[in-house]
């Protein structure tokens, strides 16, 4: 899977629609992008900005149109405390002259070789779907409006006329996901979920890994909760068990000499993650007399240990990884290595493709000028360049130009110091 396409209005911080081409014209081989025809697709793309600038917005595009298109919405989900809550697709921008303006998501994406382009447009402050449409190879698969679905005529030639106008999309899931649940009432429809088409796209929740700030929000996938992810990943999937082990214990002791292994077990009181599910998570060093708790590595070995089989099992089968601030636990030489392995020929041999934010300039290095973005908050919303945009030749430091403020998202480090000096 590749993602060649992003754009999004009125959605989070972005207010007006912005728009970012992950390709670019040329049919020559190029470090860090992939050919497909007459364009490279980037296998590595990074977002660059200040605090608070939209870099986790950008990355959040990726991760609720992917989540979109997957799952079913619920009416309501029950938040921590018990106490049911309505469900939002996605959050809207709250500016009050677009108040009453849709949130509008595309992507356009490469699936097995097939190209498609995906539209999904969510009202009622993010919590009903009133648009939606899907093209593949430029042909119509189906669009919707409100409830009511229609097909490509290559579609409605092998389904019919009559089973076509009967089909419609409820209103707080995408049709898509409903395409592609097995359990869901469609099937009815005769052999309609094999005729559409579409039935690969069922694989992309295993060519995805989410590692962002808005999700561990959301979906309760931070750190601490990725560790606990990977634990029940770990003893759930018996038949992998061994080698996502070996890869955990390998990188880690590349950090921790005397590290000698992860101990997961189930069915122990010790730490118990709910009342119907159990297990003991600790770690054995060689020269310390007893293990020591998860919770007492350092956090960027926890961070190591919550993703990096996620992120070898994508690098190796092919697919996407979307990483938000990378810089977050890392040394910088660490974080320059992780985002290293995509452009590597010899170890991404299935164009695994990463989307990145990071606080750390020094990764500038790793990109062509077309694969870094600046973002920057501007009247309300959020702009975003790159810097292939600027008078800037892939040979100049772009480090450099970046830290003087000529490419923009940086912050305002003078203004702050005034603030806190008046405060003091």
């Amino acid at each position: 899977m590749l993602i060649t396409r992003i754009k999004a209005s009125n959605f989070y911080g972005i207010k007006d629609p912005i728009e970012i081409d992950f390709t670019e014209g040329g049919e020559k081989e190029k470090i860090g992008y992939v050919k497909n025809g007459k364009e490279r697709v980037s296998l590595i793309s990074g977002f660059y900005g200040s605090n608070a600038s939209g870099k986790s917005t950008v990355l959040n595009v990726i991760d609720t149109v992917i989540r979109i298109i997957l799952s079913k919405q619920q009416d309501y989900i029950t938040n921590p405390n018990g106490i049911k809550e309505e469900t939002i697709i996605a959050f809207p921008n709250f500016s009050s002259d677009i108040k009453d303006e849709p949130t509008v998501l595309e992507m356009d994406f490469i699936f097995n070789d097939n190209k498609y382009k995906y539209l999904v447009s969510i009202v009622n402050e993010g919590k009903e779907i009133s648009e939606e449409f899907l093209y593949k190879k430029s042909k119509k698969i189906f669009s919707r409006n409100g409830h009511k679905v229609s097909f490509g005529e290559h579609i409605k030639k092998k389904i019919g006329d009559n089973m076509a106008k009967n089909v419609v999309a409820p209103k707080k899931s995408s049709f898509l996901s409903v395409l592609l649940d097995e359990t869901s009432d469609i099937s009815v429809f005769s052999n309609l979920k094999t005729e559409i088409g579409v039935s690969e796209l069922k694989e992309i929740k295993n060519k995805i890994c989410f590692i962002t700030d808005k999700r561990s929000v959301q979906m309760g996938q931070n750190n601490i909760n990725g560790l606990l992810y990977f634990a029940i990943n770990y003893l759930n999937d018996v038949k992998t068990q061994e080698e996502k082990l070996g890869a955990v214990n390998s990188v880690v002791k590349y950090f921790e000499p005397s590290f000698e292994s992860l101990i997961i077990k189930k069915g122990s009181d010790n730490n118990p993650v709910n009342k119907s599910f159990s297990f003991t998570y600790e770690v054995k060093y060689s020269n310390f007399y007893k293990n020591l708790g998860i919770m007492e590595l350092s956090a960027g070995t926890r961070e190591l240990v919550a993703y990096v089989s996620e992120i070898l099992k994508i690098i190796k089968n092919g697919g996407i990884v979307v990483y938000d601030e990378t810089s977050k636990y890392y040394h910088p030489d660490m974080e320059i290595a992780i985002l290293n392995l995509f452009k590597d020929k010899e170890i991404n041999q299935h164009n695994a493709q990463i989307f990145f934010s990071s606080h750390n300039h020094e990764t500038f290095d790793l990109l062509q000028n077309n694969q870094a973005h600046i973002l920057e908050k501007k009247n309300e919303g959020i702009s975003i360049t790159k810097v292939s945009d600027y008078d800037v030749r892939e040979r100049d430091n772009v480090k450099r130009v970046y830290r003087l403020g000529s490419l923009g998202g940086v912050p305002d480090t003078i203004d702050f110091n005034r603030i806190i000096n008046n405060l003091l």
